[in-house]
This record gives structure tokens, C-alpha cells and sequence, in this order.
């Protein structure tokens, strides 16, 4: 999975050089993506008799992009995640539940046109943790994160995009009793969105 996203953000990359688009002057816009990801479960530094493995994840969301000139933006939004993960209690053969994590995030990103087609965003990310029984600590806090994308843009005011991710979940938590896990994403958005 991590293969193929770094393929998809080469390909992108240079198709943000090499498409030449039409100007048009940038105002607010707002869109629907999906997106499907891969995640790392970093264990607690304290011992326990779990580990996980996780699955692939998927989610869906909202996206607001106000652009403050025709090369940086403010992106926000809000974005629910269902992560599929498995439990498993070391040393003990066959012994591995499956839960569900399901978050709900907010990022507040910086977005920076590096030419028509191609733009990079970073900033914080809120992350609400919707599922209190899973045995990975609450994610509630504060992450990071990055990536790079493509947009097109259509004169109907219309534009699709592609957007390769990391996300940092819960640097900073507000409130967990449990061992720490940390959660790393590696993902893409896929979405359309219509400009104002």
C-alpha cells in the first residue's frame, strides 16, 4: 500500500507540471472526498500482552477551501474514518479479535499552489475518537498532517482532485487513562468540489 501511494504521489507531481490549465481567479470551494488509507499501530511503551495489526481503512468528508490569493488557501473540513483493526494477545495462538476504531477529524491546513495543477497542505489536525471500547488508547488530541495533490479545475466551476496524506493522530492528547498507541496514516482523498 505504501508502495503504490508514493507511485500515485510521483504521478501526480508530475502531472501538476505538466498539465497546463486555464487561469481562473480561485474563491471559496467546497467538496465531498473519500478517501482509503493504511495504518501503523505504535505500541505502548509500557508492556502489555496485545498487539495489533490493522487493515485497510476507509472514510468520507467534507472540505472547505478559502483561498486568501491565487497561491495559498485555508483548508478545513471534517472527515469520519472506520478503521478495522485487529487484536491480538501475544503468546496466545488463534487468540485475535477484530474492533473497529472510528474517528471523527478536523484538519485546519495551510494549502500552497506550487503551479496550476499542484498544491501541498499541512497544518493541525483535531481528532475525535468515536469508539470508547477499543483497546487502542483514545485518539482524542492533536495530530499533524501533510501531503501533496492535484487538482483540475473545470470552467463550470467544478474540479476534481487527488490529495496523498500523512496524518500524525493524537500528538497531543486531552484525555487517556489506557497505554498510549500512537496511530500513523498513510492515504489518499479522492474528491470533487465545486467553487463559489
Amino acid at each position: 500500500m505504501k508502495q503504490r501511494i508514493t507511485i500515485i504521489t510521483l504521478i501526480l507531481f508530475l502531472f501538476g507540471f505538466s498539465i497546463y490549465a486555464q487561469k481562473t481567479e480561485r474563491k471559496t470551494s467546497v467538496g465531498l472526498f473519500y478517501s482509503f488509507s493504511t495504518i501503523n499501530v505504535e505500541e505502548a511503551k509500557q508492556p502489555s500482552s496485545l498487539s495489533f495489526s490493522t487493515k485497510n481503512s476507509s472514510g468520507v468528508g467534507l472540505n472547505i477551501v478559502h483561498h486568501l490569493g491565487h497561491t495559498f488557501a485555508i483548508e478545513s473540513g471534517v472527515e469520519y474514518t472506520l478503521l478495522d483493526v485487529n487484536q491480538i494477545v501475544k503468546g496466545t495462538p488463534n487468540d485475535t479479535t477484530q474492533t473497529n476504531l472510528s474517528l471523527l477529524q478536523v484538519p485546519i491546513l495551510g494549502r500552497f499552489y506550487l503551479s496550476e495543477n499542484l498544491f501541498a497542505n499541512s497544518g493541525l489536525l483535531l481528532d475525535f475518537d468515536m469508539n470508547s471500547t477499543s483497546a487502542i488508547s483514545s485518539q482524542t488530541g492533536m495530530g499533524l498532517m501533510g501531503g501533496i495533490g492535484a487538482i483540475y479545475e473545470f470552467n463550470s466551476g467544478f474540479s476534481i482532485y487527488a490529495n496523498p496524506y500523512i496524518k500524525a493522530h493524537s500528538l497531543l492528547r486531552f484525555n487517556s487513562s489506557k497505554p498510549k498507541n500512537s496511530l500513523l496514516e498513510y492515504g489518499i482523498r479522492l474528491g470533487v468540489a465545486y467553487r463559489f
